[in-house]
């Protein structure tokens, strides 16, 4: 690929200066880091063009020659983010380090006003020069988590673009990053490396954004998989926190972990990591201190009423009112929990709300546990299905095993046929109510070739008297067939009733029912033929 000589770049970059605000070069910056540009093309002398993903696909052209010409279909309607950002992926082009366009970025934000486009230019030839001091000294224990983030980024912000198929290429990152506190007091310590975690856990969101769309899938699992134990070390250094004895300097480092993990669950695009959840993680721990509690559920009411400020991005409001829940039910306030929850989108909320009726249910809060599963059942009712009901079903399940005398348990899971079969079948089987089990069968249909081998035995053993309907049932189902293998196994069936009526004692029974069932369906010779071979008529 061609690319602009030192004089058109010097050219370009005073047009970027003067017609783009900081706060569009800025986000330019964060969506070329993002890897949302997906291409760029140097047409002629003066001219670049490229794609970019936003929340749709825009395309851009860069006229260096004539940046009045200059053009973007997004509906920002003047010089925007998006050309900021592929000006930056072409730099990118011509040097895959990243140097180039972060020299370029420093120099439009004014973080470097004395750095002359040569250092540019010997960057675009692939002549990396050595950082200035100032910008890329390893901090020190003392200093801000801010300062560690921005020198974290200086140092290893591009070793995404090395995640081609998997994140090994993070893992040098972690260790080493994990390496420089090594010697910090331990409290400070561990809030450092969960710092480190959340950072290498953006460079794989960054990565897998490069990713095409037909590789997303593989490369999804490939990456979620490699970071598993990650954020395993994360939850387990998060139950490790002492709030209560935080001094200012863990307070700033905390409030920034909780930052970071608020930013990212925000955003409305789809992820790999559960931001959420690694933000809910750190305020359950944190929730221990009211005072921060109190303060960090008062932000997120304030932002849920005033909207995202001046950010022109989409955000993800059920997010906010799911973190405002769960700090209603970290304090024990569950009406004010369920308010927040009936504000956000229970598909993506309910993973969050079972645990909390699973915490009532422990605890045995019957009247807590209660209003959780009428609020759950109310929203799983009118769309329910075999995938959806599964952690509902549980905790029916947890609950009638506990408080058998309360029927509403088992109410819940009888309205949720025939979704619920499977697990209302096995439920009564485990509590030992083997006529509830008869009659849901029969309910259903259920011939008794259709139940398990090892369910059926346990039954009949245990109480052979409910089999009988099931068997009764089944052998009028095979006669009705009209057929020789129809009648086949409803002698079949006949000699198992035979078994039972002799285990329950009531042979005078059974033989009033084959004298009578043979009257009946006297006119079916080969029904007669098939009785007489099974040795049940004379």
């Amino acid at each position: 690929m061609s690319n602009f000589d030192q004089k058109q770049q010097v050219t370009l970059e005073q047009h970027f200066s003067e017609h783009l605000s900081d706060t569009i070069i800025t986000r330019g910056w964060e969506y070329y880091r993002s890897g949302h540009v997906k291409n760029v093309k140097f047409a002629s002398d003066d001219t670049l063009y490229g794609t970019v993903i936003g929340s749709d696909v825009y395309a851009v052209v860069i006229d260096a020659g004539k940046f009045r010409y200059s053009t973007c279909t997004c509906p920002y309607g003047d010089y925007c983010k998006h050309m900021a950002a592929v000006f930056f992926a072409y730099l990118n082009e011509e040097d895959a380090t990243g140097f180039a366009a972060k020299a370029a970025y420093r120099r439009l934000m004014g973080l470097d006003p004395q750095a002359e486009l040569t250092t540019a230019a010997a960057l675009l030839n692939n002549n990396k020069p050595q950082p200035a001091a100032e910008h890329n000294s390893q901090p020190d224990e003392e200093a801000s988590p801010e300062v560690w983030q921005s020198w974290m980024e200086s140092v290893y912000g591009e070793v995404w673009r090395n995640c081609r198929h998997s994140l090994h290429a993070l893992q040098p990152v972690l260790s080493a990053l994990k390496g420089t506190s090594k010697h910090w007091d331990k409290p400070l310590q561990r809030l450092h490396w969960m710092n480190v975690i959340l950072f290498v856990l953006e460079q794989g969101e960054r990565a897998i954004k490069s990713v095409d769309t037909f590789s997303r899938y593989y490369h999804e699992m490939s990456f979620a998989r490699m970071a598993e134990p990650w954020i395993e070390h994360y939850g387990q250094l998060v139950l490790e926190l002492q709030p209560s004895v935080m001094g200012e300097h863990e307070r700033k480092w905390a409030d920034h972990v909780v930052r970071f993990t608020y930013k990212r669950a925000l955003k409305l695009e789809q992820q790999l990591f559960d931001w959420p959840l690694l933000y809910l993680t750190i305020c359950e721990k944190l929730s221990e201190n009211r005072l921060w509690r109190e303060e960090e559920l008062s932000a997120l009411n304030d932002f849920a009423g005033e909207g995202a400020g001046d950010s022109d991005e989409p955000v993800n409001r059920s997010f906010i009112h799911t973190a405002s829940a769960m700090l209603h039910f970290f304090s024990g306030n569950d009406e004010g929990a369920l308010s927040h929850f009936e504000q956000a989108d229970f598909q993506r909320a309910q993973k969050i709300i079972y645990p909390c009726a699973a915490q009532r249910l422990g605890e045995q809060d019957w009247e807590l546990f209660s209003r959780w599963m009428s609020f759950l059942h109310e929203r799983i009712y009118p769309n329910r299905s075999g995938r959806t009901i599964g952690p509902f079903l549980a905790l029916c399940r947890r609950a009638d095993e506990e408080q058998p005398e309360n029927g509403k348990w088992t109410a819940y899971m009888t309205e949720l046929l025939p979704y619920s079969y499977s697990e209302l079948s096995e439920h009564w089987l485990a509590v030992h109510k083997y006529e509830e089990w008869a009659d849901l069968q029969l309910l259903l249909g259920m011939k008794p070739d259709d139940l398990g081998i090892q369910d059926v035995k346990e039954v009949v053993k245990a109480a052979p008297a409910v089999m009988l309907p099931l068997y009764h049932q089944s052998v009028e189902d095979w006669i009705n067939t009209r057929n020789r293998q129809g009648y086949r196994m409803a002698v079949k069936h006949l000699k198992k009733l035979e078994r039972l009526y002799k285990a329950i004692k009531a042979m005078d029974t059974w033989n009033f029912y084959i004298t009578s069932i043979a009257k009946k369906h006297q006119r079916l010779r080969a029904f007669q033929e098939e009785l007489w071979k099974g040795k049940l008529v004379k």
